[in-house]
């Protein structure tokens, strides 16, 4: 069966599928996921210990919005490097997850660096716990 044809068909991948953009990973692994996975922009996923939820959408490309209207169309970065866990629902837009993070399911992970030993949540992502002396702890502000 091809994976790569039928995550097309099925609007779950945008740009060529580049098995070195992503660690070399089969698009059977997409499709098993159902990730939307754009690899129009700059994409770099590390294989190593890494977990993806259902329906995880990875974009690497948008219009510029920081002009007055709609702008032109951009590359961004996500990297999501060894060792991740990325819940379903989840939305990853330049970005990059640092090795030991998570991110909460169906949480919106834009413009940030995710720190190694991390929980973030919510929409827009913010940090909730951080793994400090052998034990998750919650970040200031946050309830438990």
């Amino acid at each position: 069966m091809d994976y790569e044809q039928l995550l097309r068909d099925n609007f779950l991948l945008k740009g060529s599928y580049d098995p070195q953009k992503v660690g070399g990973l089969p698009a059977k692994f997409f499709w098993d996921r159902r990730t939307f996975l754009d690899c129009r922009g700059d994409l770099q996923l590390s294989p190593r210990n890494m977990t993806l939820g259902f329906w995880v959408k990875i974009l690497t490309q948008s219009h510029d919005f920081g002009v007055a209207s709609v702008g032109p169309v951009v590359d961004r970065r996500v990297y999501i490097r060894e060792h991740t866990f990325v819940g379903s629902f989840s939305v990853l837009y330049n970005c990059v997850l640092e090795p030991y993070s998570i991110v909460a399911c169906g949480s919106v992970v834009r413009n940030m660096i995710v720190p190694s030993y991390t929980i973030v949540e919510g929409n827009p992502a913010r940090v909730i716990r951080r793994y400090k002396n052998g034990e998750w702890v919650s970040v200031e502000g946050t309830k438990e």
